[in-house]
């Protein structure tokens, strides 16, 4: 089935009337699908990309060295390079079907709703995978190598339940964040990107020197340490759900252009 009988705005009405609104969000996440290779197909080569490259890289380590040294000790764990993409995923999801969709008579409503449910299959797919990832990781001793990828005191420890969250809200949370630069492209194109960007720094620079100038890391670090791991994934799904608001709303008024 192509693209165009996904959406077709009569493709769905039959004698009982037109699409309920299930159905209408559910073309747009079946849009999104319809280009596999983005939604599907990257995501896994890249991800498959960082596993090899530091599987790689801790094995010279271990071939140099003659030892088993812990690639997690002070060094960044492998799946936190997957993260970024998912921001340039969302982007590209979000520029790439927003006109199409609108040509084809779906709401500006239905589209942020199929995207937002999108993400969310996403991000639980990735989740479960990663998770499984994370197990096999431990029982191969990180891969015969002790790396360190999957498994990692930041993400990929404690139980079943903890681990699956945590996944999942690092990656729909970088799927949201996405979702901001892609509606803000659609409707400012570059220059809203530039302008979103310096706004970003200036709001992290700002936030640095606030909590530096009024000695405020330690009581930073007593938040983390006291929520936990489940916890700062916990909240970290509250500033998602806010990106996904202020993506749906610069939509609100973005004019599709082919």
């Amino acid at each position: 089935m192509t693209a165009v009988g996904i959406l077709e705005p009569g493709a769905r009405n039959t004698a009982t009337g037109p699409a309920s609104s299930f159905e209408r969000v559910w073309r747009i996440v079946r849009l999104h699908y319809a280009n596999r290779l983005n939604s599907v197909i990257a995501p896994l080569n890249i991800a498959l990309l960082i596993f090899l490259v530091f599987w790689i890289v801790q094995a010279l380590v271990v071939y140099a060295t003659g030892q088993n040294v812990q690639s997690g000790q002070g060094n960044v764990p492998g799946l936190i390079y997957f993260l970024p993409y998912q921001i340039v995923f969302a982007v590209q999801a979000t520029n790439l079907t927003f006109a199409y969709a609108l040509g084809l008579s779906s709401t500006r409503r239905d589209f942020s709703l199929g995207t937002w449910l999108m993400f969310l299959i996403q991000s639980a797919g990735f989740s479960f995978i990663f998770t499984a990832m994370s197990y096999l990781e431990e029982w191969t001793t990180g891969w015969g190598v002790h790396a360190q990828i999957f498994h990692t005191p930041l993400y990929g420890t404690g139980g079943l339940g903890l681990r699956l969250l945590t996944f999942f809200s690092f990656v729909v949370f970088m799927q949201c964040v996405g979702s901001v630069f892609g509606a803000v492209f659609v409707r400012w194109h570059a220059v809203g990107l530039y302008v979103l960007g310096g706004a970003m720094v200036l709001v992290l620079l700002g936030s640095i020197a606030l909590i530096t100038f009024n000695q405020w890391w330690m009581s930073v670090g007593a938040w983390f340490v006291a929520v936990g791991p489940a916890g700062f994934a916990a909240w970290l799904l509250l500033p998602a759900a806010l990106f996904a608001v202020i993506g749906h709303l610069a939509l609100r008024r973005a004019t599709p252009k082919s």
